[in-house]
């Protein structure tokens, strides 16, 4: 199932709910536990752990923690940072409960003992300002260590739904985090992904209520994993027509056709603006490379945009394939042209057929009328924007790319790493996301699937990855779901 992810004020509520239900302190003890048995995968029983704890709640999760690991029989410091003993309530409790238990409490973690696991307990989602002084001191202390890192909840320092360092502070970089009730935005955008690590999901026994952002999981296109039926023939899985290729750029278009082919597409034409084009692709001879244009009317899908250009025929290719009653998908330069046309935009808006955008930050930022820095200052609003303004689903691509609805409803993809830098892997994308939709796969399961795979090949491929490499190994990827034989493909 989706991983809900709760904006902070929905955390909040759910937070002030479990406390009335399950009485004070009751929540905190539940992540102290959890958290524990996190460390306890990292270590044996007699390794020494050393707790960094904030002035709020997080620091109490951070006690909690503590008590739990030393009746586990791990030795434990707990270092109270900044303040002489917690603001919160709840927090004070368990502060009060590791003292009276005999536990060992230090200001300064540099005064502690050589640690085999360290864990970040100083701030968790409330975090408004950067960190500085012993806090900034107590992050630098954490990330110095050679031992395991934990951070609870979200590491320190990191806005929970940007992902980017409160205030421009680098803080806590974890290899584990542990969250609670929910994962947070953060986590997977931005500073945020190499912060976190792996991201553990801890409910805490807590029925978490739903939300329009998730996290995506295989479960979330099911569809797509399963079988084809042996009854089956090309024209099954549908025509995809890919229309770009200018001149210099014919590798673009190219590599969307290859892409989608190898992700099941029946059919793929390709439609070449550049003069001179090839007559076939003597690497890939299965794509139709197309003498006349295509009539984008009559096919299941259409990609345009991949190393269009910016001619006169390259806007009428755009305008033919917004007019077709066809699912669409725009990239690249095609993009680039209807931020500078607002009739375009309002063609998209009516359109009756599925329209996908592919924007990086800097195509999305030309879309909205604003800046890069603006559109990583907060992703999810900036893929709701886009996808209010245009009618399309728009996936956000970059670090921790957000898939959004019209709706509003919208996804984070957990998948895929720096190797996705690489010139053409947008390309590729876009031919996946064609080849989904020639397939008559549902919206949702056709978007979700191809982004998730698309990430998820190049964390099988990582060094010296080139975009020829990803679509190959997705179906791969794809072959081994369907047939149940992925391990941990999850993870």
């Amino acid at each position: 199932m989706s991983q809900q992810i709760l904006s902070p004020e929905e955390l909040m509520q759910l937070e002030e709910r479990c406390a009335n239900k399950l009485g004070e302190g009751e929540l905190m003890r539940r992540a102290g536990a959890a958290v524990a048995a996190t460390v306890r995968t990292l270590a044996e029983p007699g390794s020494h752990v050393v707790i960094i704890c904030g002035p709020g709640n997080n620091g109490g999760d951070g006690f909690a923690c503590a008590l739990s690991l030393k009746s586990m029989g791990f030795r434990v410091t707990c270092a109270l940072i900044g303040v002489k003993e917690p603001k919160t309530d709840e927090a004070r409790a368990m502060f009060n409960a590791w003292v009276a238990a005999g536990g060992a409490l230090v200001e300064d973690p540099y005064s502690a003992d050589k640690a085999d696991v360290v864990v970040d307990a100083l701030f968790g989602t409330g975090l408004k300002k950067a960190l500085s002084g012993d806090y900034l001191d107590a992050a630098m202390w954490f990330n110095e260590r050679q031992a395991a890192h934990v951070s609870i909840d979200i590491p320190s320092g990191l806005d929970a739904q940007t992902g980017n360092w409160v205030g421009g502070m680098k803080g806590c970089i974890a290899d584990i985090t542990v969250a609670m009730l929910c994962p947070k935005a953060g986590c997977y955008m931005n500073d945020g992904a190499d912060a976190s690590g792996r991201i553990l999901l801890e409910e805490l026994d807590v029925s978490v209520p739903l939300s329009t952002l998730d996290v995506i999981d295989t479960d979330d296109f099911r569809h797509v994993l399963e079988p084809r039926a042996r009854n089956s023939h090309k024209g099954t899985y549908g025509h995809v027509a890919v229309v770009g290729g200018e001149k210099g750029f014919v590798g673009a278009a190219l590599l969307a056709g290859r892409a989608a082919l190898k992700l099941g597409a029946g059919r793929v034409t390709v439609e070449l603006l550049a003069e001179n084009a090839p007559a076939v692709d003597p690497v890939c001879p299965e794509l139709m490379l197309a003498a006349e244009p295509i009539d984008l009317t009559k096919t299941d899908c259409n990609v345009v945009g991949c190393g269009i250009g910016f001619s006169e025929r390259a806007k009428e290719r755009v305008l033919a394939a917004i007019a077709a009653p066809v699912p669409l998908v725009l990239d690249a330069d095609a993009l680039r042209m209807i931020a500078q046309d607002q009739k375009m935009i309002e063609a998209m808006v009516v359109r009756q057929a599925h329209t996908v955008i592919t924007p990086h930050p800097g195509e999305a930022a030309e879309i909205l009328d604003t800046n890069v820095k603006a559109v990583n200052a907060d992703r999810v609003q900036a893929a709701r924007e886009l996808s209010i303004l245009t009618g399309a689903i728009s996936i956000l691509k970059g670090c921790g790319t957000v898939i959004a609805l019209r709706s509003s409803r919208t996804w984070i993809n957990p998948t895929g790493n720096a190797s996705l830098a690489t010139a053409g892997s947008g390309d590729v994308l876009s031919g996946m996301l064609g080849a989904m939709f020639a397939q008559q796969y549902d919206l949702v399961s056709a978007v979700l699937s191809a982004v998730w795979l698309h990430g998820r090949a190049a964390e099988d491929c990582y060094a010296g990855m080139t975009a020829s490499d990803i679509a190959p190994a997705a179906a791969d990827i794809l072959d081994a779901l369907r047939g149940g034989d992925v391990e941990d493909v999850d993870d």
